[in-house]
């Protein structure tokens, strides 16, 4: 391996690395909703916004970012989370979702608002701050 090839390597791992790092701390103000903790996740948090998603789904790829954007803004004053519907059906059906990406804001354990489709920030933020005291 050349000098070269060997620099080219270095820099890759780096910024592999640093991507890495960006990626754990964007997300560590979502939770992994699933079957099993909802039900828990609901009753300890006053203000709960779910992201139902699919991982073939392109728009809710091109949602993620958006949903996690805000959930760093609001980090604290409600809990955000993410729902794959594939992994958790009971919850979808549960909660009636037949599209996605849908998103629920659930205040005190009952759905306050619905949002179908992958929305923009300024949408998901101003259906949030109706709930924020």
């Amino acid at each position: 391996m050349n000098e070269l090839e060997q620099l080219a390597k270095e820099i890759s791992e780096r910024l592999n690395k640093k991507a890495s790092q960006l990626e754990k701390k964007q997300d560590t103000n979502l939770m992994t909703i699933t079957d099993d903790n909802i039900q828990d996740l609901l009753s300890k948090n006053r203000i709960v916004v779910i992201d139902f998603w699919a991982q073939w789904c392109a728009p809710c790829h091109l949602y993620e970012p958006v949903f996690k954007r805000v959930a760093s803004r609001y980090s604290g004053k409600a809990l955000f989370g993410r729902v794959n519907v594939d992994e958790n059906p009971k919850i979808a059906d549960a909660y009636g979702i037949m599209n996605i990406p849908t998103t629920l804001i659930i205040v005190e354990g009952k759905v306050a608002d619905t949002l179908v489709g992958a929305v923009d920030e300024e949408t998901l933020e101003s259906s949030l701050k109706k709930y924020l005291n």
